[in-house]
């Protein structure tokens, strides 16, 4: 989303006869040390004896956060004229002497989704993350309330959610009561959605507008397709190829995906798909480096309305 947003920002200037350099999109898995000297490399080279701009977003886990910080300093040894921005929702692992700012206020989620994401246990209890601080502007609205949704009963299958057609054709009634993808503008539940002045009629959601999000890597989550599909939903689970057109959000259609890959990104409707074995993983390591936590990671995605399906316990 940066680089696309700084490729509209260059050209924009540029046709203006402003001339600029050109954003160029990096990724590195700073897991191990060789990629982070690699990484050291590729940049110094870049920067040719001159200045350097870096940004870095959602760096990642404290594990990722301390290879960064060792880019960090390495890179300030060859680039002496480095200027480099990272962000993380973790706290205290910048490098010593670096200039922090925290973040805190909860503007992208109106209030009845900033408490579910404020009740996870990195906040909690291993406070590796910082608790929201106040607002700061009104609260004209706490927002739709949270739509929660159970996988159990009858003509259920599956252990999990998404693997469930019927659960697919719940979440379906629920975002066709939203009149998600009606033509023309709605006066309806949708009005609820959008942060627009009072007395305007905002425009109908778009199936552009809602992801389905699951925590588990190798879980199935055909059920809730086939359901959204049998449902008349354009529905797409996400690729490796698709990340650009999520990204954009070219295509008019729900995207399926583990949440991990769209951390940072923005969706009027959120679809948070839980896993009855996501406490079973826990442990101390996971804790720490694992790279995905359904409320701090999925649902803060969630601008507007917020579904969470759960299983039967």
């Amino acid at each position: 989303m940066l680089y696309h947003l700084l490729k509209q920002t260059v050209k924009t200037q540029q046709s203006a006869g402003v001339s600029l350099g050109q954003p160029h999109l990096l990724q590195y898995d700073l897991d191990h040390d060789e990629n982070v000297k690699k990484a050291v490399n590729d940049l110094s080279q870049a920067a040719s004896g001159g200045s350097l701009y870096v940004i870095a977003d959602e760096v990642g886990s404290k594990y990722r956060i301390n290879n960064f910080q060792t880019l960090c300093e390495l890179l300030l040894t060859r680039v002496p004229l480095l200027h480099l921005w990272a962000a993380s929702c973790f706290h205290g692992h910048a490098p010593a002497g670096w200039q922090v700012e925290y973040l805190t206020r909860p503007l992208r989620s109106p209030p009845a989704v900033v408490r579910e994401v404020e009740q996870d246990a990195r906040i909690t209890t291993h406070r590796d993350v910082l608790p929201y601080s106040e607002r700061g502007v009104p609260d004209h609205t706490d927002g739709p309330p949270v739509t929660r949704l159970y996988h159990r009963g009858q003509c259920h299958s599956g252990r999990r959610p998404g693997e469930c057609v019927k659960c697919g054709f719940f979440v379906a009634s629920f975002l066709h009561s939203l009149r998600v993808g009606v033509t023309g503008r709605s006066t309806t539940t949708s009005t609820t959605l959008t942060s627009t002045s009072v007395g305007t009629t905002p425009p109908c959601l778009q199936w552009r507008d809602v992801l389905v999000l699951y925590w588990d890597k190798d879980s199935n989550q055909s059920g809730v397709v086939t359901g959204l599909q049998e449902a008349g939903i354009p529905v797409r689970v996400m690729t490796d190829d698709d990340i650009e057109d999520v990204v954009t959000a070219r295509s008019d259609v729900v995207w399926v995906a583990r949440g991990h890959r769209v951390r940072g990104l923005e969706r009027k409707v959120v679809v948070c798909l839980e896993n009855p074995d996501y406490d079973l993983f826990k442990s101390k390591y996971l804790t720490l480096y694992k790279l995905t936590s359904p409320r701090l990671d999925f649902i803060s995605r969630c601008t507007s309305q917020l579904v969470i399906v759960s299983p039967d316990d």
